[in-house]
């Protein structure tokens, strides 16, 4: 699956089903087609080389388990094409696990670049003792090995090509440290007078018990003139975005002003006189619930080095008539005054709204029972960690729909399928919308409803009237079981609640089932012309 149109290469990935979705210039980037592009992660790691592979998994594996930031970066190989790759995670369940990450690509074309002036990234896994690095750290270090883990005969390599010795041993005593700061830099002398200084940033991205580091993370670039180049050098980055599809901006701290590119200003609809060249027009238009990720937070970056010079997040912003646009917002602090505080920073913003609403569309297909429309057990089991949380009256209704196997067996699976999608629309009509139908599977649904037992009892003898009517009219017999548990404080765990309303329905079922199955059987005999045995063990 593909997007159609995309102002960036950006995919999705969803976790717990290790899917995967391209936009169009994604798979053009990674010169890839609709037919051949991998629809999972393992798909498109087992096209990259064992060395690279390994790199990548480990990272993906910090994502999956939760003990990455909100952002990874890495650079690699794929199809012949240098890649950098940004992982953003953009969506967690109830308890805090990521489920969906959004990322983007930039391809590197290393002959056009300038010896020195890009970057690379590397990670260090404590326990394992493990030290991985990207493509272009490990050929800034001189490695030939490329991606991959870094082997004692190459690391025996980089304390002779650089004097490294006393800053990894400083690197270890920071390690060591219980709630060591979350960020260190080093300065890596070489050997050589030829060679350049590099620049070692170290971010620390997991903490045992005691607060020492367990794996970090950090950057490696030329260190030019006594000052670390960024990417490219800052003047000419700002000129190669500005070129781009993607909007740019660059505020000056030091007078307030920001400048916004005709690209960023067109993708809101504005003009510079709709937007003046000022923060606060920047800030008025982020949408309320995601101030806090975006403007608190790029207010902290700007305020103190110790939280990052870099920084990325995913937000709605307003566009001149009103409407909301999800944009991948990307910056990073360029200078800093003597006290820390940033003097200026430049960022970019992509277009992610087609993107956005993609992965709305494969979120809303991985929750929804294809047949019945209705919400599914995948969906019910997040519904259920979600309300044990909120501890407020719950009630749990389960359904059965009787003698399905008897409809499929004498009319067809497709009328079995009419009868499960026609119970759903009877069970729907209801419900409230902050209340939960779900398809459990077969033919049982469940109904989940955030009020006191007495209040469901009165919607239960609702629907039961409701079901009289229907099978009155002469159409499908609709026959449902039902079986209700609830608890009018939350003090009964909702797990709880589903099995005793499960076993309630099983009792009722037993109950009706003589008169239930007559019923069905007199329909059956009346619309096929031909007799139904009393005896038939498929009622």
């Amino acid at each position: 699956m593909s997007f159609p149109t995309h102002s960036a290469p950006c995919f999705t990935w969803h976790l717990p089903t290790d899917s995967l979705v391209f936009c169009a210039p994604a798979l053009l980037l990674l010169g890839l087609t609709p037919e051949t592009a991998p629809r999972t992660m393992a798909d498109f790691l087992d096209r990259l080389p064992e060395p690279q592979r390994h790199f990548l998994q480990r990272q993906r594996q910090m994502a999956l388990t939760g003990k990455a930031p909100g952002c990874l970066s890495c650079s690699y190989t794929y199809n012949g094409r240098h890649i950098r790759e940004d992982l953003n995670i953009i969506q967690c369940d109830a308890e805090g696990r990521p489920q969906t990450i959004l990322g983007t690509f930039d391809l590197r074309d290393e002959v056009s670049l300038p010896v020195g002036e890009d970057g690379g990234y590397w990670t260090y896994i404590r326990k394992e003792g493990e030290l991985l690095l990207d493509a272009r750290c490990a050929g800034l270090l001189g490695l030939a090995s490329g991606a991959g883990p870094l082997d004692r005969a190459s690391l025996r390599r980089l304390r002779r090509l650089y004097r490294a010795a006393g800053s990894l041993a400083r690197l270890r005593r920071w390690l060591d440290i219980p709630l060591c700061s979350g960020r260190q830099s080093l300065l890596l002398m070489p050997s050589r007078s030829e060679e350049l200084p590099l620049l070692l940033t170290a971010s620390v991205l997991h903490r045992d018990r005691e607060g020492r580091a367990l794996v970090v993370s950090g950057s490696l670039a030329p260190f030019l003139a006594g000052k670390a180049a960024p990417v490219g050098g800052a003047d000419r980055l700002l000129l190669a975005m500005d070129a781009c599809s993607d909007g740019l901006w660059d505020w000056d701290a030091t007078t307030g002003k920001v400048y916004y590119s005709q690209n960023y200003l067109s993708m809101l609809g504005h003009t510079p006189e709709t937007y003046p060249a000022e923060l606060d027009s920047w800030v008025r238009s982020v949408h309320p619930d995601d101030y806090e990720k975006t403007v608190n937070m790029q207010m902290r970056v700007a305020a103190s080095p110790a939280e990052g010079d870099a920084f990325s997040c995913t937000y709605r912003i307003r566009r001149a008539d009103g409407s909301w646009l999800w944009v991948l917002g990307r910056g990073c602090v360029t200078s800093r005054d003597s006290q820390g505080r940033a003097l200026r920073i430049v960022g970019m913003h992509t277009d992610i709204s087609s993107l956005q609403h993609d992965r709305n569309v494969l979120e809303k297909k991985i929750r929804l029972d294809p047949l019945t429309g209705v919400y599914n057990r995948y969906h019910l089991d997040g519904l259920l960690q979600q309300v044990r949380k909120d501890r407020g009256p719950l009630s749990v209704l389960m359904a059965d729909v009787n003698g399905l196997k008897m409809i499929n067996d004498h009319l067809g699976h497709h009328t079995g399928d009419e009868l499960l999608r026609t119970a759903a629309q009877q069970l729907l009509k209801h419900i409230r919308q902050e209340d939960c139908l779900a398809r459990l599977g077969g033919d049982e649904f469940v109904m989940v409803l955030s009020c006191p037992c007495d209040v469901v009892r009165e919607r239960l003898s609702t629907i039961r009237k409701a079901l009289d009517a229907w099978n009155a009219a002469g159409g499908l017999p609709l026959e449902l079981s039902f079986g209700l548990a609830g608890s009018d404080d939350g003090s009964v765990a909702p797990e709880i609640l589903l099995r005793q309303a499960d076993a309630r329905m099983m009792e009722e079922k037993k109950q009706v089932r003589a008169a239930s199955h007559a019923r069905i059987r007199a329909w059956l005999e009346a619309r096929t012309g031909r007799k139904v045995p009393v005896d038939d063990p498929r009622l």
